[in-house]
């Protein structure tokens, strides 16, 4: 019998249903693209790697031996890893990319995983090699290294020298510490000759 009770049950469900998931249903269809678009992605990667990796085995394709390298450094399209990645970053560097030569430098200071005798040492003239070329993030590292004195000997000059090249270059992080190395300075004169006036 049409609008029994039975009737009006079933259209209630239908409604509570409607309440209860419409809100929901979004998310549920975002997670399954979601899953779809990291499948697809990782195919693309995947794809990608073969692709440069092909290239870069040619050995006169240095984008592509950086682009393998950071495949590499990343874990896109192939697994982790730091010494395969310094191969072809150095591979690349060698040619003058300018921000392979950073990464190499970069995977020697910071890296483990690295092939024995290895060293943060090693990191320097590859360091240089991108900072003399103009790359605003190896400066900045040049300029960190000077400072610290890790793998060089420290000067607070060169380390100015550095971090304001890199500054000038608009890198937001040698802004920063180019400015607090200079107040630095300024502290540790004014301390300097203030105690020199007490002494006279």
């Amino acid at each position: 019998m049409a609008g029994g009770p039975m009737d009006k049950i079933y259209k209630n469900c239908r409604l509570m249903l409607r309440v209860l998931l419409l809100p929901v249903l979004p998310l549920v269809l975002s997670l399954n693209m979601q899953q779809v678009m990291a499948f697809e992605g990782d195919y693309v990667w995947e794809a990608r790697f073969e692709t440069s990796l092909a290239k870069a085995r040619s050995g006169h394709q240095v984008k592509d031996q950086y682009a393998v390298g950071d495949m590499y450094l990343r874990g896109r399209g192939t697994a982790k890893n730091a010494a395969k990645a310094l191969y072809w970053f150095l591979l690349a560097a060698e040619q003058g990319h300018r921000k392979a030569a950073y990464k190499a430098g970069r995977l020697y200071l910071y890296s483990n995983g690295l092939p024995p005798g290895a060293s943060p040492k090693q990191a320097l003239p590859w360091i240089r090699k991108a900072a003399l070329a103009g790359y605003a993030p190896a400066q900045y590292e040049l300029g960190r290294l000077f400072f610290s004195g890790k793998v060089i000997k420290r000067s607070e000059p060169q380390a100015l020298k550095w971090l304001g090249r890199a500054k000038a270059a608009n890198y937001a992080p040698a802004r920063t510490a180019f400015d607090q190395m200079v107040k630095r300075m300024v502290k540790t004169q004014t301390a300097f000759v203030d105690q020199n006036r007490a002494v006279k």
